[in-house]
């Protein structure tokens, strides 16, 4: 029933026009052709056999979604991968679309193996075509082997430890921004993710480009807003037009309007760069300072880098350091308004150490920690092995034929989910009650110290591996200067008129969401005199 109601066509209110008529039966062929794709999956999953079927996992719910609705589109996002985790351990099997199977890794091992061997599993068809229409053929998330690794050196130059700390006044320079919107809200409810999203757009945009976010194209951030709110949300849909790109890795699903938006706000960022990149350039050859930004640095440096290489990384910049951040300072915000004995805490930490670096304290880096291990950005990477392969386990599992194993081959076409939500609430590594937000976990030794995974506290918020996110150190001093303005200047409190029923919902990024899907954390914001 359901694939026949797929392709019907569709009645006609009036009489039909000829467009109409053309209109309608174009519906129908596009639908009997999802039909029949459908259906030529399904013959190719039950020919398939995996090899980690006896690998026990939860049942499913459905043939067609199998277990990938529960695991995408949950509310709030974990509720059943979380349980999951503690009924099944970190390594267990799911059903994917169409009857397929699919894997679920968290164990630190299996998800350090699946990091560092880039060749061997890539990223889902549907997820790298999307990459290349943002990046472009010469965007670093996008080139590939010897390119990829040429690229990546000559960028990381203007992202070391010394480089990043160059960006930090321009960062403060955001934070007071921020700060004196806020200001002019105080004592009033506020929807912090309208401040904080444009407040990191606009850290991105000066911090990169030494541009003000009113300099920027209107219709390029208009687009971006498009690209990291609701033209991300995981649907039903997407769900099955990623397994059919799995499964079908020639379908050009990139004719899809949402492929549209996302090489228009990549040639419009091109545009921008490479006009930024120009004036700078000028500059340098006239003697003249080119600035503190980080296009700036990368042109001083005199890198092999050509200035089309630099320009193609504008987009990704913007889109990658935007949401990402603005949404782990919210969940941090409405933490610590829901815990005032703890924002108290670090607010005086923050006055007690003004002149000290943002590095030298505690309760302030452990605040950020502990917004990145439970709100991770990309709290779930979808994996495909290109071939034949085995993953190797820290510890046994148990079959469901009872035997033991160390290792599970995968073979070519299998999917493979990184849990890095999972695997960032695993109890043997991050203490007790993992699933409760606590900062202090971090200062008082109950965070496990082993072997790291990740670039930073070995969280895998920054993924980890040769394509671990560039920009990670940059993120952390973002949060460092805006957490610090503003716990130094406000204080954050639940709104009384208003439920706490906020939660994290997947979309591009993980996002905090109302009971209704909407991107909105209201807090009563006060000014500290």
């Amino acid at each position: 029933m359901f694939l026949y109601s797929m392709w019907q066509p569709i009645p006609f209110l009036s009489s039909p026009t000829p467009s109409d008529i053309v209109m309608n039966y174009l519906l129908a062929f596009t639908s009997l052709a999802v039909a029949v794709t459908v259906y030529i999956a399904a013959l190719v999953l039950c020919t398939r056999k995996v090899s980690f079927r006896a690998v026990p996992g939860p049942p499913s719910p459905s043939w067609i979604f199998g277990n990938m609705l529960q695991l995408w589109i949950s509310s709030p996002y974990g509720k059943y991968e979380f349980a999951w985790l503690k009924q099944y351990g970190n390594v267990y099997r799911l059903k994917g679309c169409f009857g397929g199977d699919c894997l679920m890794v968290s164990d630190p091992r299996a998800v350090q193996h699946l990091l560092n061997n880039v060749d061997t599993f890539r990223k889902s068809p549907l997820l790298e075509k999307a990459v290349y229409a943002l990046d472009g053929p010469r965007g670093v998330q996008h080139v590939q082997g010897e390119e990829h690794r040429r690229l990546r050196t000559a960028l990381n130059v203007a992202f070391t430890a010394s480089a990043v700390r160059q960006y930090q006044e321009l960062f403060e320079n955001v934070a007071r921004k921020i700060s004196s919107k806020l200001e002019a809200s105080s004592e009033s409810v506020v929807d912090i993710c309208q401040v904080i999203g444009p407040g990191t757009l606009a850290a991105i945009a000066e911090v990169v480009l030494d541009r003000s976010v009113e300099e920027l194209d209107e219709e390029l951030v208009h687009l971006l807003s498009i690209v990291l709110g609701e033209g991300t949300r995981q649907t039903p849909s997407s769900v099955i037009a990623n397994a059919l790109s799995t499964l079908f890795p020639q379908l050009n699903l990139s004719l899809l309007p949402a492929f549209g938006l996302l090489r228009k706000a990549r040639k419009l960022a091109t545009r921008l760069g490479t006009q930024v990149i120009e004036e700078k350039a000028a500059a340098l050859e006239r003697g003249m300072d080119p600035g503190n930004d980080l296009y700036a640095y990368l042109l001083r440096q005199n890198t092999t880098l050509t200035k089309e290489d630099i320009a193609s990384q504008t987009c990704v910049l913007l889109a990658a350091g935007t949401d990402t951040t603005a949404n782990t300072l919210t969940f941090g915000l409405l933490e610590l308004a829901r815990n005032p004995e703890l924002q108290e805490k670090i607010r005086k930490e923050i006055h007690s150490m003004t002149t000290s670096s943002y590095d030298n304290k505690p309760l302030l880096n452990a605040l950020i920690k502990e917004s990145l291990r439970m709100f991770p950005a990309e709290a779930l990477a979808e994996r495909v092995a290109v071939l034949d392969t085995v993953i190797p386990l820290t510890e046994s599992i148990s079959t469901m034929a009872g035997e033991h194993i160390d290792h599970i081959p995968v073979r070519k076409g299998d999917v493979v989910f990184i849990g890095v939500a999972s695997y960032q609430r695993d109890k043997f590594r991050w203490g007790e009650n993992p699933d409760k937000f606590d900062p202090l976990r971090w200062v008082d030794g109950r965070v496990k110290q082993g072997e790291a995974i990740g670039p930073y506290a070995n969280l895998l918020s920054f993924l980890g591996g040769p394509r671990t996110c560039l920009g990670w150190r940059f993120a952390v001093m973002e949060m460092q200067t805006i957490f610090s303005e503003l716990l130094g200047n406000f204080s954050f409190a639940l709104a009384e008129d208003k439920p706490d029923d906020l939660f994290a919902q997947m979309g591009g990024t993980l996002q905090p969401s109302d009971p209704n899907g909407q991107k909105v954390v209201p807090l009563r914001v006060t000014h500290l005199l």
